[in-house]
């Protein structure tokens, strides 16, 4: 067992608990690393655990659960799962996991620093090994949530598996490399799925992710619908209820389909079948195809509310989040794939690029339907194809 004076630690405060982390500037220097420390924390990451808070405090209030209970397999100093512990009232029992033995002995200080001793218990397990105990135990929780570093890939089986009825997955990627069409092998070895460089390359990982977490629970005759995604610099959430039905499994796969994609005129569809690159029927260019992925919503548009609702409540939590789910609640229900003021400047041949709300309002007074996305900040969705929008610009 380590002790906890063989580490340099700092006290912070996070939310509204009280943590002992790695020191990242001793660790790493001026340059602040997470990953060079000895336990993972990532201050950076604050944002994507205070959107996380308000996802579960509306999941309670959604779903009439007054009593719920997580279990984080991965959960280095424990900072997720004990913020949700210590902000949502509704959260009873929370399950940290970390295989370091290091990290494990933190997560216990902190659980204890934090009073929280009644509701949370600490492991010190190999995640996919203490999932797969807990299932056969007939454990099973309201809320699983993988946050690893790097792919979630090999622990979304397990963590379905311990999953309640219209429980909640909770995924992280911070592989956006691989996602984002970058390293495409990567991408077809991890996720199955062929990635392409584009303007709204971001909104293809989101929806390959969400396909393979469809996929990883059609095969347990489970039904994951995606109801809120989002991207907080290089971390990348997928939030999906899953019900346990087979029928409902088998219907969730016709939401995984393609994307074909021209780049000349950035004409973009999505397209149920397609084994291989079209030619684009507006420009006659080579067009790329992505996939398979997840082609139906990637939010349900009650949940986008009620989380900006309870994320504005919390006075306490980041700008910066609030900012993200003020945009997520304009672009639920909107046009998949998004494209850019950039692209579409270009496209267009104009001097200078136009603001996206500009763009915006041009396309609702031609009666399209258009919004701001949170994947880009020159990003939006639009009803029209891009040659259509560059006319409306010209």
């Amino acid at each position: 067992m380590f002790p906890l004076d063989s580490v340099k630690l700092v006290e912070i405060i996070e939310g509204k608990v009280k943590l002992l982390v790695p020191d990242l500037t001793y660790y790493s220097g001026e340059r602040v690393e997470p990953a060079w420390a000895p336990v993972f924390y990532n201050p950076a990451m604050k944002v994507s655990r205070d959107i996380s808070v308000a996802v579960v405090e509306s999941y309670s209030q959604l779903e009439g659960r007054g009593s719920i209970s997580i279990c984080e397999p991965l959960s280095a100093t424990g900072v997720r799962g004990l913020r949700y512990a210590a902000e949502v009232s509704t959260v009873s029992e929370v399950v940290l996991n970390d295989r370091s033995p290091l990290a494990y002995r933190i997560a216990l200080t902190n659980a204890s620093r934090n009073g929280l001793n009644d509701k949370v218990r600490v492991y010190n397990r190999e995640a996919r090994a203490l999932l797969t105990e807990l299932a056969e135990k007939g454990t099973r929780f309201d809320i699983v949530d993988v946050d690893p570093f790097g792919t979630p890939a090999p622990f979304v089986e397990s963590a379905l598996l311990t999953l309640k009825h219209k429980g909640l997955l909770m995924l992280t990627a911070t592989d956006l490399a691989p996602l984002f069409g970058i390293k495409p092998s990567s991408c077809i070895r991890k996720y199955f799925a062929k990635p392409i460089v584009s303007e709204f390359s971001k909104e293809v990982g989101a929806r390959i992710l969400a396909a393979f977490a469809a996929r990883e629970a059609a095969k347990l005759g489970l039904a994951a619908r995606p109801i809120y995604t989002f991207l907080v610099r290089h971390s990348l959430r997928l939030v999906a209820v899953i019900e346990r039905s087979k029928s409902k499994a088998f219907r969730t796969l016709s939401q995984i389909g393609f994307i074909v994609y021209c780049p000349r005129c950035l004409y973009r569809a999505v397209e149920k079948d397609v084994h291989r690159d079209l030619e684009c029927p507006l420009c006659r260019g080579k067009t790329l195809v992505a996939g398979p992925l997840w082609i139906g919503d990637l939010w349900d548009e009650k949940y986008a509310q009620t989380i900006l609702k309870n994320y504005s409540e919390r006075k306490y939590l980041s700008a910066e989040g609030l900012k993200v789910v003020k945009l997520v609640a304009l672009e639920a229900g909107k046009p998949p794939l998004y494209t850019t003021v950039t692209s579409v400047a270009k496209l267009a041949s104009l001097k200078e690029e136009p603001s996206p709300l500009s763009v915006i309002e041009k396309i609702a007074q031609s009666g399209g339907l258009a919004s701001l996305t949170h994947f880009d900040s020159k990003g939006f969705r639009s009803s029209f194809q891009p040659q259509d929008v560059a006319r409306l610009l010209s």
